[in-house]
Formats: structure tokens, sequence, C-alpha cells
């Protein structure tokens, strides 16, 4: 390799690290500071073609057609978060201040008898042994009795902190509401504003990333509607085999939560059937828990298949970025980073630019 060669590799690969590292610390470091303002310049342009057909359909005035797609977008949204968000606070709320109850009225006396049960059968060929395991069981039930109570003030805690969390979640939403005002009133000279910021040389370059990340939007949001649609059949069925009440309810929340990354299908099928286990209800416990394996399995096999497909990146990619995102960057990676690939992947595919030395 000539040294002319390797210079001008050398000045690729530092040109393509700066790059990363701003990146990298406008997502971690700076998109929490304008999330609000960057939510309402995106729900403003997702609803500018509603706003367009009451303007020009229906001969609202511009303004007014504006105003009325925005409050009527949050007011759907803000009903549908509120419901979703009572009910989970609700459940877990009850679930958490009837845990030390539970234990005590349900889950002790079951250790109680068990351990009872296994001391007669030991008393038949050793006393010494008996002992033993009495006080084994007086150590297990102290311990367990300590774990529900520390939950109990974790979660009780962890509750209390999330309340106190609130105004600031409530003072975003408000900002984002008000940024998607002013801006679906204005969008046409906001966006003009911000074209001629641009070269003119790239705004052709500019408005095909704008069209092409609308596409993968629309993309990505009918691969996640079609797993959560597979996830809560999944459920549906599952849950009405193993004959619980309110089956398709149940499966209907669920399958919203799995949305959720941190959560997912496992924050609430695990700790349902663990406690059903421990409460001595074998079928459910184990159903539930085999249910969540399968639902995991089809999961983690057809996200990076189905999302795939959809932007046009190979599962294996998709997988890496989804993982390295998520890494990186927390809950926002693993959609980030497959829009940030798709993108260059767009430009590089078109000749926009080249890392050839």
């Amino acid at each position: 390799m000539s040294v002319e060669r390797r210079k001008n590799f050398l000045i690729n690969a530092a040109y393509v690290a700066v790059l990363l590292a701003i990146f990298y610390v406008v997502v971690k470091y700076l998109l929490g500071l304008v999330a609000p303002f960057l939510v309402g310049f995106l729900v403003a342009a997702a609803l500018q073609r509603s706003i367009r057909f009451l303007h020009r359909g229906l001969r609202f005035p511009r303004k007014l057609a504006a105003l009325l797609c925005v409050i009527l977008f949050y007011a759907i949204i803000g009903v549908l978060l509120f419901w979703l968000g009572v009910s989970i606070f609700a459940w877990l709320q009850d679930f958490v201040l009837r845990l030390p109850t539970v234990y005590t009225t349900e889950v002790e006396p079951m250790i109680k008898e068990t351990f009872t049960s296994i001391e007669t059968l030991m008393a038949r060929f050793d006393l010494s042994l008996v002992q033993l395991l009495e006080d084994f069981h007086v150590s297990v039930s102290q311990s367990l009795g300590k774990v529900v109570s520390d939950i109990s003030s974790i979660a009780i805690s962890g509750i209390t902190s999330t309340v106190s969390w609130v105004p600031r979640l409530f003072f975003g939403i408000v900002l984002s509401i008000i940024s998607s005002v002013f801006i679906a009133l204005d969008y046409g000279t906001i966006m003009e504003f911000l074209s001629n910021l641009v070269p003119a040389r790239r705004r052709e370059l500019v408005e095909e990333v704008k069209v092409l990340l609308g596409h993968i939007g629309v993309k990505y949001f009918k691969a996640y509607a079609l797993l959560m649609l597979i996830t809560f059949t999944e459920l549906a069925i599952g849950l009405s085999i193993l004959r619980v009440e309110g089956a398709i309810a149940i499966a209907a929340l669920t399958a919203i939560v799995d949305i959720l990354p941190v959560l997912g299908t496992g924050g609430v099928v695990i700790p349902w059937g663990l406690f059903n286990l421990i409460k001595g209800n074998l079928s459910l416990g184990l159903g539930l828990l085999a249910l969540y394996v399968i639902i995991t399995v089809v999961r983690q096999a057809l996200e990076p298949k189905v999302v795939g497909q959809q932007i046009g990146l190979h599962p294996v990619v998709v997988l890496l970025c989804m993982y390295v995102g998520l890494k990186l960057f927390g809950v926002l990676g693993l959609f980030i980073l497959p829009f940030t690939i798709l993108v260059v992947k767009y430009l590089y595919d078109h000749g926009k630019f080249q890392l050839n030395s």
C-alpha cells in the first residue's frame, strides 16, 4: 500500500470517527435537552397530510385546521396513555400492598405444611434430620419474609419516586404540545427557514433523506404493529387454554406493554407465573412460564426478520444495530441506530459519499 493510500485511509478513518463521536454525543447527551421540541416537530410534520385535507378539502382556515389536528391528536393519545397508566399503576400498587398479606395467609402456611410433611417422613428414618429440617424451615421462612418485606418497601419507594417524577414528565408533555401547535401553525415558514440554512447543492439530498425517513417511520410502525398482533394472538390463545378469566383483555394489555423494551411480556407474565407457583397452582404457573418462553422465542426469531424486511436491512444487521443501540443509548438506541444505519446505507448506495481511499 502506497504512502498516499495510507494517508487517505487514515483521513477517511478519522473523518468517520469524528462523525461517530458527534453522533454519540448528540444522541446520548443533547437529545434529552431538546426532546420536547423534537417531539413537537415530528408530530407537526406527521399531521401535515391531515391539516392539508382539512384546509384544501373541507375549506378550513389553515391555522384552525392545524390547531384542531394537534388538539385531537394529543387528546386521543392522552386518553389512551392515561387509561393504560392508571390501569398499570393501580394494579402494581394493589399487588405491592397485598404482597405481605398474601405471603402471610397463603405462602407461609403452604411452606409450613410442606416442611411438616417432610419432617413426618424423615422422623421414620432419622430423628436428627428432623431438627435440622426444622431449623432450615425457620431460616427459610424468616428469609422469605424479609425478602417480601424488602420488595414491598422498595416497590412503594419506587412508586413514590415515580409519582415525584410526574411533574417533570408533565412539563415535558406540555412543552411538546405547545411546540407542536406553534410549529404546525407556521410549518411552511419554519421549513423554508430550515431549507435556507442548507447549501443549495445539498437541498435535494436533504429532501431525499426526509422522504426516506418518513417511509422508514411508516414501515417501522407496520413492523411493530404486526409483532404486537402476533404477541396478542399468542397470549389470547395461551391464556384461553389455561382458562384464565378475562384472557382477551389481559392479552391486549400485555401486548401493549410488550412494546416497551424495559418491561416487555416478561414484566407481566414472569411475576404472575412465579406467584402462582409459590401459591401451589402448578398448572397455571408452569403454563404461564411456558407461554412466556414460546412468546420470547417467536419474538426473537421474528423481530429482526420482520423489521429487516420492512426497512430493507438483513435481519442480522438489524439485530446487531438494535443490540449496539440499546447498549450505547438505552431504549432509544433500539430505534435510532437502525434508522441511522439505513440512512447511511441509502446515501452510500446512491453515491452521495464514498469511503474508498
